[in-house]
């Protein structure tokens, strides 16, 4: 067996949509890891198709390739274990030599209504962190089960707050800042990481604009594609998420989208309400979202996904998840 280590982290679950409740569990179980001490990394447990459909009683809406991969793009994610059992074991942490799984502070029950962190607690290897409230993947299944977000708009206004934003823009180490926040330009700043002057970045900024609703692994290709394959040197990727208020459409708030998008570890900016007037002079290159350029390179593979994808696999089994979501106490009016 691999020697146990305080500084190895072991957290699990399904991931499915990898919404930002789950990005801040894994960026709390960063936190929990030493920072002097070099050997500390965190592991991320998924599970597979099977194992969720058996104990939820349906198929997670993204397939397990798919949360595999949109967990490895977590900033803090140092290892993705794919088919990790539903109910943790112990065997499983000693074999990468985590002495601790992390979980949320609510109950995670498996298809015989146990706890599924029970094994670990009783041995005295579970730590607890804060659940992120008012985010779930149930809530979102609601939204395009009621179809509410076609006639209304969803906590539009609901932005991060500053301590949010400070929290998603954390770098690697779970600690430092790595994520610039901009409003308008590229002088205004909301969050500024300390080597940054006052004009931003020295690197190339490189600008993406789209909404990234249900962001998913299919936009974290693309923002891959920018930041790994497309430019020799290396650059600043910025995002610009569009927040007009004409776009009524989208399934997540904007709060939802903007820190599903600042967890990616391919992203080192944010933009809000950008000025494209004021900032087309500091970009050496912009994208769209979904371009040809982006979405036809050679090493994609989830391209096939897109938001009307993602709705369709809702529909298609909506009698299922409308009794997975009354279970949670949540119906359809």
């Amino acid at each position: 067996m691999v020697e146990l280590d305080d500084n190895k982290v072991w957290i699990d679950g399904c991931f499915d949509f990898t919404h930002h409740g789950h990005a801040g569990a894994i960026l709390q179980a960063r936190q929990t890891i030493d920072l002097s001490q070099d050997v500390g990394k965190l592991y991320c447990g998924v599970h597979n198709d099977e194992d969720i459909a058996y104990n939820k009683g349906t198929k997670p809406v993204m397939n397990e390739n798919e949360r595999y991969a949109h967990t490895r793009s977590n900033r803090w994610c140092d290892y993705v274990i794919e088919n990790a059992p539903y109910v943790t074991e112990a065997e499983w942490l000693d074999k990468y030599g985590c002495r601790y799984v992390v979980h949320g502070d609510d109950i995670t029950l498996a298809a015989d209504g146990s706890d599924c962190y029970q094994k670990m607690k009783d041995i005295d290897r579970f730590r607890v962190v804060k659940r992120t409230p008012s985010v779930s993947t149930t809530e979102i299944i609601h939204r395009m089960l009621s179809e509410k977000y076609k006639i209304e708009t969803i906590n539009f206004n609901d932005l991060p707050s500053i301590d949010e934003y400070n929290m998603y823009c954390k770098g690697y180490d779970g600690e430092s800042i790595h994520c610039n926040i901009y409003e308008n330009h590229f002088k205004n700043f909301i969050i500024k990481r300390s080597n940054v002057g006052d004009t931003g970045c020295s690197l190339k900024t490189i600008l993406i604009e789209g909404d990234f609703d249900l962001f998913h692994i299919g936009h974290i290709e693309q923002l891959q594609r920018i930041k790994e394959d497309i430019f020799e040197e290396p650059i600043e990727l910025v995002v610009s998420i569009k927040l007009a208020d004409d776009n009524v459409n989208n399934i997540m708030t904007k709060k939802e989208r903007i820190l599903s998008v600042l967890a990616c570890k391919y992203v080192d900016g944010i933009i809000l309400n950008a000025q494209h007037d004021e900032i087309s002079k500091d970009v050496y290159k912009k994208f769209q979202l979904d371009s040809d350029v982006l979405k036809n390179h050679n090493k994609n593979k989830f391209q096939y996904l897109n938001k009307q994808v993602i709705i369709d696999r809702i529909l298609s089994r909506r009698n299922d998840y409308i009794a997975r979501n009354k279970k949670k106490g949540m119906e359809i009016s």
